[in-house]
């Protein structure tokens, strides 16, 4: 019978020989320094880059993020395109299998750049403030714009409450990547002590701390197939198809 110490060795050496057949060079990141909600983000995104969409687990809850993420599209989205696809977006919210569908797609669309673009997390802050920030955005919006008829109050303030009980608690974790999208924001839930992935995205409103695409970035996120903001999960954010128009898009 080996001796402990003679089985570690062993152990350390095929764990060595393993690692030389991937790579010349093995660079390991110890994550203890890090909260749990970004370990999640860093394992489901690490996950992504191998695994794609079967990394999402059909029981995560994803409505929550469904809501808030056309809440802050309501908040900065182009007046037309809300116009246009609001009963739209608000009948497939209302499909379970269908979000769930839409997240798994992100998830594809986005598999392709996110590999190889050595992302980690760097930041994280709690949702509920950012959810009830969303809503109130999207209310004064709404409201500004003359929108504000009919049952949108009551769709805004169930989208709200739903965003809240799906999600609360939870955390936004923002990835920094070294290569574009540079920044994928990913939301987290805990549930039994475990914390999952329940959304990710490369697009978030600015006025909750998302960045527009940088000026030489923008020809490049059109023509791509995986960032591309033309197949982005709602309609294009007003200003991210071209921040440097000389007038706001709502007076186009």
């Amino acid at each position: 019978m080996p001796s402990a110490h003679l089985r570690s060795l062993v152990a350390l050496t095929l764990v060595g020989l393993a690692s030389g057949c991937v790579r010349g060079k093995v660079t390991v990141k110890l994550q203890n320094d890090l909260q749990p909600p970004q370990r999640a983000a860093n394992s489901f995104v690490h996950c992504v880059e191998m695994g794609t969409s079967q990394c999402v687990r059909a029981e995560d809850t994803v409505g929550g993020w469904d809501a808030f993420y056309i809440l802050g599209w309501l908040g900065g989205g182009s007046p037309v395109s809300i116009l246009a696809a609001l009963p739209t977006e608000l009948s497939q919210h209302g499909d379970d299998r269908f979000v769930r569908r839409r997240f798994v797609a992100e998830v594809e669309r986005y598999a392709p750049s996110i590999r190889g673009a050595e992302c980690d997390a760097a930041d994280m802050q709690p949702i509920d403030p950012l959810i009830d920030q969303v809503t109130q955005v999207a209310t004064e919006r709404m409201t500004r714009l003359g929108m504000w008829q009919g049952d949108i109050g009551t769709v805004l303030q169930g989208l709200a409450d739903e965003a809240h009980e799906t999600l609360g608690g939870g955390f936004l974790v923002r990835l920094d990547c070294r290569f574009d999208p540079h920044r994928i924001w990913v939301a987290t839930i805990e549930a039994n002590g475990q914390h999952s992935v329940v959304g990710l995205t490369t697009l978030l409103p600015r006025f909750i701390g998302g960045e527009p695409p940088e000026r030489d970035d923008v020809a490049d996120r059109l023509n791509s197939r995986s960032l591309g903001l033309a197949t982005a999960q709602v309609p294009v954010v007003s200003g991210d198809v071209d921040a440097w128009l000389p007038f706001p898009v709502e007076e186009f």
